[in-house]
């Protein structure tokens, strides 16, 4: 067995999504990483009241209905989504921070706000 050392110390590497202040889905590097969201320009974003989870769609379609812009930053990514939250009635009054998995079935990262 060999040792790898580690240097990435104080980065997060636990896929993470935010919901900002200003509006905004943020994706910590860890969740860059996770998803490999540098492969893609593009985010549908979905919304299932029932369980209050986000569903965030990837696509480099361009043409595709109700994309928005996925602008990829040097600590993370992060999507436009201040209609989306106003539509949706989710308060984004204050940061917060969740967990962000990957579905299979539906092919979408995936944030349960609850």
């Amino acid at each position: 067995m060999s040792f790898e050392k580690f240097t990435h110390v104080g980065r997060g590497y636990k896929p993470k999504v935010s919901v900002t202040r200003s509006g905004l889905l943020g994706f910590n590097q860890g969740a860059v990483k996770h998803f490999e969201l540098e492969k893609y320009d593009w985010a549908i974003l979905y919304y299932d009241k029932d369980s209050a989870r986000i569903g965030i769609g990837l696509t480099n379609n361009e043409n595709e209905d109700g994309i928005c812009k996925l602008r990829k930053r040097a600590a993370g990514a992060d999507v436009s989504a201040r209609s989306f939250f106003d539509y949706f009635e989710i308060n984004y009054d204050e940061t917060n921070r969740y967990d962000a998995t990957w579905d299979d079935n539906e092919k979408m990262i995936v944030v349960s706000l609850g």
